[in-house]
């Protein structure tokens, strides 16, 4: 897969896959992006407005569908320092990992507080399909497969009811709508716990669709620059 360097509008770079012409960020602004809907709507959603009613709770776990740069990765880790009670799972999945020599081209510490740059270069240098420790509070297991596979891997890699939080940034539906169908949502809904959270950066209708189908409580939240709606699902069990 060929891939090309793009400056964003906010100064940060994303991919550009080659034959798609699909970006794996907004050209709008990735870092404004990922922080707008992964970390604001979705990590910090989940810990200030759901956790704050299970003060017990001292684990996250978090899978991202669609590593790409690891941008969301990397904020997200740098987030949860502001959490020292916390100590986070972060599982994520990916069919096309970047090279090296793609990671390099990255300009992140450009938009990183210096002090979190060892974050990044552990987060991308770290093995595949292996738990690995970034922090002493934030472990992260890189799956190298096919989403579309999941639902035969699941038991093996995650546990059933476990996820908390799921950022879902796969490439978009017009690109590959088997990704955004009901049977990948179901699967998810599965390895979810209750009160768990989906966030999206998709507002299609069609995908609103199959994740109620699949079980989840769906509203839309305003996007960030150069998007109207953003998508967010929750995962609501009542006894």
């Amino acid at each position: 897969m060929k891939r090309e360097i793009v400056k964003t509008a906010d100064g940060s770079f994303t991919l550009r896959e080659e034959n798609s012409q699909e970006c794996f960020h907004s050209t709008n602004g990735a870092y404004t992006e990922s922080m707008h809907i992964f970390i604001k709507n979705g990590l910090k959603y989940y810990l200030d407005k759901i956790l704050d009613n299970n003060s017990q709770q001292t684990h996250v776990n978090i899978l991202e569908i669609g590593f790409g740069t690891g941008l969301n990765c990397i904020l997200t880790a740098v987030s949860l320092e502001h959490y020292p009670n916390i100590t986070t799972n972060y599982n994520t999945i990916e069919k096309y990992p970047l090279t090296i020599e793609e990671f390099e081209q990255l300009n992140y510490k450009t938009i990183i507080d210096q002090k979190f740059h060892a974050f990044i270069k552990k987060i991308h240098l770290c093995n595949w399909n292996k738990r690995e420790k970034i922090t002493d509070r934030f472990f992260l297991n890189k799956i190298e497969g096919d989403l579309k596979e999941l639902h035969i891997k699941k038991e093996q890699l995650l546990e059933r009811n476990s996820i908390n939080v799921v950022y879902f940034d796969a490439f978009s539906p017009n690109i590959d709508p088997t990704l955004w169908s009901k049977k990948i949502f179901k699967n998810l809904f599965e390895l979810m716990d209750n009160n768990a959270v989906l966030i999206t950066y998709s507002a299609k209708g069609d995908v609103k669709r199959a994740l109620r189908e699949a079980g989840f409580n769906v509203t839309r939240k305003a996007g960030p620059p150069g998007k109207r709606h953003i998508t967010i699902a929750r995962k609501l069990l009542f006894n």
